[in-house]
């Protein structure tokens, strides 16, 4: 299949940044759908290439942006894991509600569907509660970071440290306090990595890569402890459509969502806040990245399966609409 890739910016809701973001569209077909990439903490939109083409290759057109201090979205006076000295966090969530709004702009008849994964997924849910019943057709949600009432303990040691070293410092206390415990259920572990999947190519081609291995900076750790916290309230839940198909995608072995206890919590906290349509998988000994797990395409059948039926309750639907 023929697909054509595209780079392009806009402006970041940070005032003076931009935004690189990227679209993956297939050209001998009429696309059905639109599939939007939030990608995670450390990591970039093109991580996600094999994933999108699949995607293309079922007929969707495929976007994502790198969020503000990541990737190819780091400003000139900026700088990686930094999205501003205030409200961050907004920014995050304010810049994937542009791309989605120029992607529906382009193309406002196809169903519009969103992906994140871990940071991504808390950005990714902000967002929903933003939205209005019909404004998305569903949403996958993949390695959630588990409910964590220690984020506002979190936020308090991000501002001691901002107060002390400034908002650009790389706390190194930060950082252990997130991922030290990370490997601790991993046998013959060899890089602190390892506990994003079980591929070894995978974890050694992140260690390597500048744009993933590094440290946040404070003001970074805050707004991702904001993220956690605004994100797991009861209110962000009640305030996302109830009739929103959610799908939340998880390995057992992730100790980003608490071994899947803490997926299935937050599932659970989604459905008693309303929404009528959540489902869950989980993938046995599968890490924290899934679509970079072993079995990866175990989980890109269940995506794609997944999206069909979306689809096809979509038409289902829009014919009952004719039809009254």
């Amino acid at each position: 299949m023929n697909i054509r890739c595209t780079q392009s910016t806009y402006p970041s809701a940070c005032s003076g940044a931009t935004i690189s973001y990227y679209i993956l569209r297939p050209v001998d077909v009429e696309p059905r759908g639109i599939v939007q990439i939030s990608h995670g903490m450390c990591e970039y939109f093109t991580r996600y290439t094999s994933f999108a083409k699949y995607l293309c290759s079922l007929g969707f057109i495929v976007c994502g942006n790198d969020h503000l201090g990541h990737g190819s979205s780091v400003p000139p006076s900026g700088a990686l894991g930094f999205f501003g000295q205030h409200n961050g966090w907004r920014v995050l969530v304010d810049d994937i509600a542009t791309l989605k709004e120029k992607m529906q702009n382009r193309w406002p008849e196809l169903p519009y569907f969103l992906f994140g994964h871990s940071m991504g997924s808390m950005i990714v849910r902000l967002y929903l509660a933003r939205c209005t019943d019909g404004d998305l057709d569903g949403c996958i949600l993949s390695g959630c970071p588990a409910p964590n009432a220690a984020a506002g303990i979190g936020i308090h040691l991000a501002n001691s440290v901002i107060r002390s070293h400034g908002p650009m410092y790389r706390s190194s206390m930060l950082n252990s306090l997130i991922f030290k415990h990370y490997t601790t259920r991993i046998q013959d572990c060899q890089s602190p990595f390892d506990w994003l999947t079980r591929d070894r190519a995978v974890v050694s081609l992140f260690q390597s890569d500048a744009k993933c291995n590094y440290i946040f900076t404070a003001s970074g750790f805050r707004d991702l402890c904001y993220l956690m916290q605004n994100s797991s309230r009861l209110n962000c839940m009640r305030e996302t459509s109830n009739s929103l198909p959610l799908l939340f995608l998880a390995g057992d072995a992730d100790p980003v969502g608490s071994y899947g206890t803490g997926v299935k919590r937050l599932a659970s906290s989604y459905r008693a806040a309303g929404c009528r349509n959540v489902d869950m998988i989980f993938y046995k000994d599968a890490r924290h990245e899934i679509l970079n797990e072993l079995n990866k395409e175990e989980v890109y059948g269940d995506i794609s399966r997944w999206l069909e039926a979306q689809l096809a309750q979509r038409a289902v639907a829009a014919g009952q609409m004719q039809n009254s």
